[in-house]
């Protein structure tokens, strides 16, 4: 889990540098989000800072969310370019996992579940390290691919950022509630759309 003195002391460093907070918040999601570079940037700390100095008006929120989403989709992108250019060739023979065998399944699995993969990935951290990268190995159309990473980001920026927004440093016990209900939350604001939706359309025929 995130370390609380290290996101201390880069909300307390981000607070001194304004002017150049939003530019380190983009590039931070950026690289987090970035095949390789990922492995070893946690993003959550970006996402939390930000938010909640935008909570206490430290930073000015739309910039906030502007660099945190920009930054992922961006990140994501290039991370499946990557693997687009790639391709099969970081697959050979002799290598422990990156081998044909393991190619020949990931291909039958993606075809088969890639767009929940896609969608999901920013849900489930450990996925987000490695699935644009191997959609652009598998060849998913771009399109395709931002069709379901884009809403995956979404939610799984926006997540953290209401939490870091409304909470601040007492984010761990917020997200793990926020997490636990999450989908019920997201299944009641869709209800209440239908049923708006349903009302009105229900006028309109009338």
């Amino acid at each position: 889990m995130l370390d609380f003195l290290n996101l201390s002391e880069f909300t307390s460093w981000l607070e001194a540098h304004e002017t150049v907070a939003h530019l380190i918040l983009f590039a931070g999601m950026y690289f987090e989000s970035l095949v390789g570079t990922n492995f070893f940037l946690p993003g959550e700390i970006f996402l939390l800072a930000g938010s909640a100095l935008a909570g206490i008006g430290g930073l000015y929120l739309p910039l906030v969310i502007a660099a945190l989403y920009g930054g992922a989709v961006l990140g994501d992108s290039s991370s499946y370019w990557i693997g687009r250019k790639a391709g099969p060739s970081v697959f050979k023979e002799g290598r422990r996992i990156l081998n044909p065998k393991n190619y020949a399944r990931g291909e039958a699995l993606f075809k088969k579940h890639g767009k929940k993969a896609i969608f999901f990935a920013r849900l489930i951290g450990p996925m987000n390290l490695v699935t644009p990268f191997l959609a652009g190995i598998y060849r998913v159309p771009y399109r395709e691919f931002l069709m379901f990473n884009i809403p995956g980001i979404v939610i799984g920026v926006g997540q953290f950022v209401i939490v870091g927004y409304f909470f601040g440093t007492n984010f761990e016990a917020a997200l793990s509630i926020f997490r636990r209900y999450f989908f019920v939350v997201i299944g009641l604001v869709l209800a209440i759309l239908a049923a708006r939706w349903y009302v009105k359309s229900g006028k309109t025929d009338a």
